[in-house]
Parts: C-alpha cells; sequence; structure tokens
C-alpha cells in the first residue's frame, strides 16, 4: 500500500497542493459575475506550465479534455505532463495557453504549490504492528517457495536522477552536487520530441482519429458482458465464475480505466470520465488515482523523490534512491502485491474520508482527492466495493455457505487482481535498465527520459497490448499518453527508428515473464540480494524451437505460479465449504 503520514501540521503534502483551495481567488469576468464564496472559489483552476501560472478557469469549460480534468489538476505545476498530453497539438495549445491570463495566487497563498520531495521516516523510529508481523510472515512462505540463487550477480551502482532540467524542485530542495536548487520545470523543444510529433501527423489528421477504434470499442462491449456474467456468477455464488471473476475484471479494466484516464477512448468527456469507474470494484477508485498517476508518476517517472509509485510497496526497495529498511526483502514486495488494489480500492478513498493519513512510512505522503470532488461524491464511488465487501458474509449470515467458503468468496477476487496489478505495473518501470540516468547531452530532454524510464516487451504481438491495457508498450504511452493504445502496434515500427535515430535507450524485453523475473531480480538486488530466488535469475530462451516446449513452459511458471496460487489454495480448500 501506498504509505502516507501528515506527521506534523506544517508538513505539507506531496499530492495536496498547499494552496487552500476555499481561498478566495482574483476575480476574473466569470468569477466578478458570482459571489466571492468558497464554493465559487472552489471552480477556479489554477495551472503551473513552465515557471509561470496560468488562470484557466473561463478556458476549463471549452478544453477538449472537459472542464474536469482542468479543475483536478488545478494548483499544481503540469509543465510535463502539459508537453506529453498535446504532443499531437503543441501549436494550438501553445497558442492557447498564450492567450490566457496570469493567475494572482496572492489571496491563495504565498508559497507556490510544487510537489515537496518525499520525506521518509526511518524504520528506526517505527514500532512494529500487527500487519508488519503479517507481512513478514507471508514474506518468509514466499521465500520458502522460492530457494535463493547459489551466485548472485554483483549490484550494478545506479545513481539517482535529479537536477534535471524539467523536475521540479521546492525552495532550497538538492540538485545534483555543486548545483543551484531548480525551480523551473523546463520541457525542451528537442529534435526528439519533434519527431515524435510528426509521427502523429503522418499517421492522424485529427485527435479524434487518434482516440478508439470500433474494433476497441467492441472488445470493450465483449469485455464488460463477461465481466457482468461473471460478476452474477459470483453473486449466485458459482465456483467457476468466483474463479474468473478477477482476470474478467482485469479483461475489462485493460480497455478502458487506464485509457480513460488520459482522456483516449472518446473526444467526449464524459465518456472518459465514466469509463474510468470500470475499474470499480477491485483494481482501484478513479477519484485516488487520478492525482498520483497523472500528476506525479506521469510527470516524474523514476524520479525517486517525487514519483509516488516508487513507494507503494514499501519495505521493499524500489529505487536505488529510496532507504533500505533492514529486516524486510524483495519477498515483501511479491507477497504484497496480493493486496495491493484492497488498498486502492477500500482503504486510500476510506481514510481520505476521514481525513487520516494513509500509512507511518512518509512524513508528507497522502493520496488525496481532487478538491474539485466531493465527500460526497467520493463516498457514493465507494457503494459497488462496499457490496462486494459485504455480500459474502451476508451469504454466511443467512446460512447459504460457511465462514471459511465466506472468506475465499470474499478475499479471492482481490488477491488476484491485486497480483494481476502488481504485474503489469510494476514491471513497466522497476527494472535496472528503465533507472539508469538517462543519455544525451540535452538537459531539458523530457522525451528522452520518458522513454528511457520505462519497459516495453512483446514488441510485435498485436494481442499482447489487448490484454495489458498497452502497458506493454510502456514507452510509448509515457511519450504519447493521449493516444489510444489500440494505435500504438502499428505506430511501433516507425518510433521505434526514430528512437535508434536519436540514440535513444529503449529498453525491451522478450515478453511478460522476462520483464516480471527482471523486475523481481530487480527488488531483490535492492532490498535482499543474498536472496534472490533462482528463477528471477533466469535468462530467457532466445530460441523457442531450440529450446523445446519444456523449456518455454518453464520459462512462464513463475508468473504463473503467482498468479494461480490463491486459486489453487481455493480449490484445495473447497470440500471444507
Amino acid at each position: 500500500m501506498i504509505a502516507a503520514a501528515l506527521a506534523s501540521s506544517s508538513s505539507t503534502s506531496l499530492l495536496t497542493p498547499p494552496l487552500p483551495s476555499s481561498a478566495p481567488a482574483k476575480p476574473t469576468a466569470t468569477a466578478a459575475a458570482e459571489s466571492s464564496s468558497a464554493a465559487t472559489a472552489a471552480k477556479t483552476v489554477h495551472l503551473k506550465i513552465s515557471g509561470k501560472w496560468y488562470d484557466a478557469t473561463e478556458w476549463a469549460d471549452r478544453h477538449p479534455g472537459g472542464r474536469y480534468v482542468l479543475e483536478w489538476a488545478d494548483g499544481f505545476d503540469v509543465t510535463n505532463a502539459f508537453h506529453t498530453i498535446h504532443l499531437f497539438s503543441s501549436r494550438k495549445a501553445s497558442d492557447i495557453l498564450a492567450r490566457l491570463p496570469e493567475a494572482d495566487l496572492t489571496l491563495r497563498a504565498a508559497r507556490e504549490p510544487v510537489l515537496p520531495p518525499i520525506e521518509r521516516v526511518p524504520m528506526a523510529s517505527q514500532r512494529p504492528t500487527g500487519m508488519d508481523r503479517f507481512m513478514g510472515a507471508g514474506e518468509r512462505v514466499v521465500e520458502l517457495l522460492s530457494p535463493p540463487a547459489d551466485a548472485t550477480p554483483e549490484p550494478v551502482p545506479v545513481a539517482p536522477a535529479s537536477g534535471l532540467a524539467w523536475q521540479q524542485r521546492q525552495e532550497g530542495a538538492v540538485g545534483a552536487v555543486g548545483e543551484t536548487p531548480l525551480k523551473v520545470a523546463c520541457v525542451g523543444e528537442t529534435p526528439l520530441k519533434r519527431d515524435l510529433e510528426a509521427l502523429l501527423r503522418r499517421h492522424f489528421r485529427s485527435s479524434a482519429e487518434y482516440k478508439a477504434t470500433p474494433e476497441h470499442w467492441a472488445r470493450i462491449a465483449a469485455a464488460f458482458a463477461v465481466w457482468a456474467g461473471c460478476l452474477a456468477g459470483w453473486v449466485a455464488g458459482s465456483l467457476p465464475a468466483t474463479l474468473a471473476l478477477p482476470f474478467a475484471q482485469w479483461l475489462l479494466f485493460s480497455p478502458t480505466v487506464h485509457e480513460a484516464s488520459h482522456s483516449t477512448l472518446s473526444t467526449a468527456p464524459w465518456v472518459n470520465k465514466a469509463a474510468a469507474f470500470c475499474g470499480l470494484p477491485f483494481v482501484y477508485n478513479p477519484y485516488i488515482w487520478w492525482p498520483q498517476h497523472l500528476l506525479s508518476h506521469h510527470q516524474y517517472t523514476n524520479d525517486d523523490a517525487l514519483d509516488v509509485d516508487l513507494h507503494h510497496l514499501r519495505p521493499a526497495r524500489l529505487h536505488p534512491g529510496c532507504e533500505v529498511d533492514e529486516g524486510y526483502g524483495g519477498a515483501n514486495f511479491i507477497f504484497k502485491g496480493y493486496f495491493s488494489t484492497m488498498g486502492m480500492s477500500v482503504l486510500w478513498p476510506v481514510r481520505v474520508l476521514q481525513q487520516k493519513s494513509t500509512g507511518r512510512w512518509y512524513r508528507n505522503l497522502v493520496t488525496p482527492k481532487p478538491d474539485a470532488v466531493s465527500d460526497a461524491e467520493l463516498a457514493l464511488s465507494l457503494l459497488p466495493v462496499g457490496c462486494v465487501l459485504l455480500w459474502p458474509w451476508l451469504r454466511m449470515l443467512a446460512g447459504e455457505i460457511n465462514a471459511l467458503e465466506a472468506f475465499f468468496d470474499w478475499y479471492y477476487p482481490w488477491a488476484v487482481t491485486g497480483a494481476i496489478w502488481t504485474v503489469m505495473t510494476q514491471v513497466s518501470h522497476v527494472q535496472e535498465d528503465c533507472q539508469r540516468p538517462p543519455s544525451g547531452d540535452e538537459r531539458d530532454d523530457y522525451f528522452r527520459w520518458q522513454i528511457e524510464s520505462a519497459l516495453d516487451y512483446s514488441v510485435g504481438s498485436e494481442l499482447v497490448p489487448k490484454l495489458t491495457a498497452s502497458l506493454s508498450l510502456q514507452s510509448m504511452h509515457h511519450v504519447m499518453p493521449s493516444v489510444c493504445g489500440c494505435h500504438f502496434s502499428a505506430l511501433y515500427p516507425e518510433y521505434r527508428a526514430i528512437c535508434e535515430a536519436h540514440g535513444v535507450r529503449l529498453n525491451t524485453r522478450k515478453d511478460v515473464s522476462a520483464a516480471w523475473r527482471s523486475c523481481i531480480a530487480r527488488v531483490f538486488e535492492l532490498s535482499s540480494p543474498e536472496r534472490t530466488p533462482a528463477w528471477a535469475l533466469r535468462e530467457p530462451a532466445a530460441d523457442a524451437a531450440e529450446s523445446g516446449p519444456l523449456a518455454a513452459v518453464e520459462e512462464h511458471l513463475p508468473l504463473i505460479a503467482y498468479l494461480a496460487t490463491p486459486g489453487v489454495v481455493m480449490l484445495a480448500c473447497t470440500p471444507l465449504f
């Protein structure tokens, strides 16, 4: 789970802007016609781009992505997101931006609302909890099932990237050694960026053409039907439907939620906003996910000070810039993955409603909802989650099933969905080659960094992107996030040629199994290298025909075992139901 704690009232939150949303904003033509109440001020939209604050309050209603997208980003530096999202229409977006009035922040707060570097709480200053002991027990079980390799490779020293032109920092923040702290995020107009924009313009005449295709919508309809059937079967107590439910949930999530969070499904904002809820009940709450995914992870990928995704699964260490927590190892990461989506769907939104911290590992890392989303709206979004949490236990109270069956009906969908989520998301960035400093000499080459801090696998496959929410072509998604993933396979050959022409490091793996093994090897290298599982160091076979079918199956066994273990345990217990 993402650990977060506001240790004192003086601490600022990583994702919550220090500017109070209830403070009155500078009157505009629209605001002047309204009252200066807190309700009106909440509608004000101030965005920081390339060091300047803009008042987008009036423009928000005409924003092609919808007003809600700008309202949810109100009060943040969105420099990096502005350049990647508007890659296709960079000139038009820049022209519109130049016409927006400058925001007056004097009535809101004196301090700029930047993302402050994450402040970690050392393990030594904390008292172990019951959850720590539970996770520790699970870690030991994983280690028993994953014997360590006889010899582990020497760790490769990797310096955390810092001092890059696009990284925003607070006053007094530390950049590279001997450098003046950076205050303004800057994305350069590099040849790489211009070639990527030209790539899109060669294939699409308008933004509508790079949204979801009819085939993509057909897959959504089919996935929804499968998911609805499995959910109905789960409600009725069908074992086959229950076993299939988390996979059906992912098949629905894959073509909808991730795309919708980036407004890539449709040019109609309400369609994207509605589709984002297809992650409920078992994946994540969109109100909680959106700020951390777009404002933190996508803007500051693999930046250990600003990318909250690197801290989701502490005490496992996911980046060389993160601290080592003594007594914990990489197996904790594997076990905690079974609980990841329960945190995003249940714990985070509930604690936001309670105005409580979401953990104790950090002084200033929280997982908020956008200020434009009311508590009532967030609470309403929890209804589907509440229903699936209560239903198995209601059946038990009605005498339909016993306590053991109720437990498995309750927990199994969360466990498998969490495992799928952990695999699909973590392999894309927690890799040794994704955490090297950027190549090239241009310090403001943000697009190079986005490509080099991500991993692609199963390159050339048209099926795998459809099953992985296009996360298998992650580097492409990070430099053109407004393009629907259904177009990536067709664009990839030209995209790869552009990367090669500019000397950009393109990190790839043979398939998701190879990516999972190297991800686990990286986590253990950073957390507990002496306990690295032998299977994580296995090199993929170069030619399946030469290695034989058995070797090909063995390559995938670790991943299959991770995803199948909850189901195997459940089936083994069915005689007791």
